[in-house]
């Protein structure tokens, strides 16, 4: 089991976190229809791929994908573009462990903060992501074409705040 600490919060990642390869979208697409009204296509995903910004992880227990996360390395920041755990495999931990995963690849990658929007009633995903040390910074009015919905912008420091030089 793997352990990280990050601003005194200790993430556990008990599963194993995989780069999704190109013979893998098919899969990631038919998750991502049984998680999202919205979804992308395998063509996006292959974009996606073949930028260097752009990292996608996956969790495969018995050769099965049952979660993956996207997301973009921009200079200094990143973004959280999608998480999604299939239906069945909820609540075990893998959004937890994905979540892990990009917080020590942005580390890595020398990234001082992390975005990401996620619906206003989204709950259980609202949880993981505070458990994980994001904090609200901002509220999009019926961001969401599909329903109106509001999103949430969440974002997490991964230079305590007060190590950054400040501009005089």
């Amino acid at each position: 089991m793997l352990f990280m600490v990050l601003a005194g919060i200790m993430l556990k990642t008990p599963h194993q976190v995989y780069p999704i390869e190109k013979e893998h979208l098919a899969e990631l697409v038919f998750l991502e229809r049984q998680c999202f009204a919205q979804t992308w296509t395998i063509e996006q995903y292959q974009e996606i791929l073949d930028q260097d910004n752009y990292r996608v992880l996956g969790i495969f227990p018995d050769n099965r994908l049952n979660a993956y996360i996207v997301f973009c390395l921009i200079q200094d920041e990143a973004e959280i573009i999608n998480l999604a755990v299939h239906p069945e495999f909820r609540n075990i931990g893998l959004a937890r462990s994905l979540i892990s995963k990009t917080i020590d690849v942005c580390a890595q990658a020398m990234v001082k903060k992390i975005f990401l929007e996620v619906r206003s009633s989204n709950l259980p995903a609202l949880s993981v992501y505070r458990d994980s040390g994001f904090v609200e910074v901002a509220r999009r009015i019926k961001y969401y074409q599909d329903d109106h919905e509001d999103a949430l912008v969440l974002s997490l420091n991964l230079i305590p705040s007060d190590n950054i030089p400040t501009q005089d």
